[in-house]
């Protein structure tokens, strides 16, 4: 879920990019020895500092999706709550 975090580098707000599971090691997908599509994944909140460039990974906290908005870019099905598509990174706000 986005929340406002400051980069730990400058101080700056961090922009959100979007939540993800983030793979964990090599062995985990389809080919993986234990057969199991996602194991060895983390949920986290990905930000980036728009001063200095760091990336964020910040845990997540999976939720029951809230309010689910249409995004005019993708046309997905998005969480209401975050600033921007979940799916392609546009601002709900961003003009034609």
């Amino acid at each position: 879920m986005y929340k406002e975090i400051k980069c730990i580098q400058c101080g700056k707000t961090l922009d959100y990019i979007k939540s993800a599971d983030i793979q964990l090691g090599k062995d985990t997908g389809i080919f993986s020895d234990s057969g199991q599509w996602g194991a060895g994944t983390l949920y986290c909140d990905i930000y980036i500092c728009p001063e200095c460039g760091e990336y964020h990974f910040i845990k997540g906290e999976k939720k029951p999706e809230g309010e689910l908005v249409k995004c005019k870019w993708c046309c997905k099905k998005v969480d209401a709550s975050y600033p921007k598509c979940t799916n392609c990174g546009r601002s709900f706000d961003e003009k034609w």
